[in-house]
């Protein structure tokens, strides 16, 4: 039988996950940098194609990696839902599917479908992404579009500086 602490934890790492997708779409990196650890264990190998990172990261330099994406889109849109959660004491683990948009203009798209599987870690009292995984398993539109959105951060960002 669940305690009301125990569906307290769980709200709460349901609400982390939320969180999660929400400050991506919004673009809001200092609310996405908020729902992580200090250091994050990533792995997008499944979207990528390409090795996880040998161990945890700075999760400012996760944030920056994901903004400099994002930020060269119209639009985003990443759902998440059919949360399976778990908590044992100081840790949670939760798979959950995801449904990513990414947007150029009408015409131009990337869709990505798949999974997340992440583990949360109480820290001083709040959750906070300690692992995430994501498990890829369809795509639709156009890929390119990711290189191209990394490019206009990145022209962007050099008008910026110079």
């Amino acid at each position: 039988m669940r305690t009301l602490d125990d569906l307290l934890d769980w709200h709460a790492v349901h609400d982390l996950s939320l969180r999660y997708a929400e400050a991506i779409d919004q673009r809001n990196w200092p609310a996405l940098q908020a729902v992580f650890a200090e250091h994050v264990v990533v792995d997008f190998s499944s979207f990528t194609h390409t090795p996880a990172p040998s161990g945890p990261l700075p999760a400012t330099e996760w944030v920056a990696t994901v903004s400099g994406t994002i930020d060269g889109f119209t639009t985003t849109q990443h759902i998440i839902g059919n949360h399976r959660i778990t908590v044992d004491g100081e840790v949670a683990s939760y798979r959950a599917y995801v449904q990513a948009q990414h947007w150029m203009d009408t015409h131009r798209f990337y869709l990505i479908g798949g999974w997340y599987e992440n583990v949360a870690h109480r820290v001083e009292g709040e959750w906070r992404l300690y692992e995430v995984t994501m498990h890829q398993t369809w795509d639709a539109g156009d890929r390119s579009l990711l290189r191209e959105a990394a490019r206009a951060v990145a022209e962007r960002s050099g008008a910026a500086s110079a």
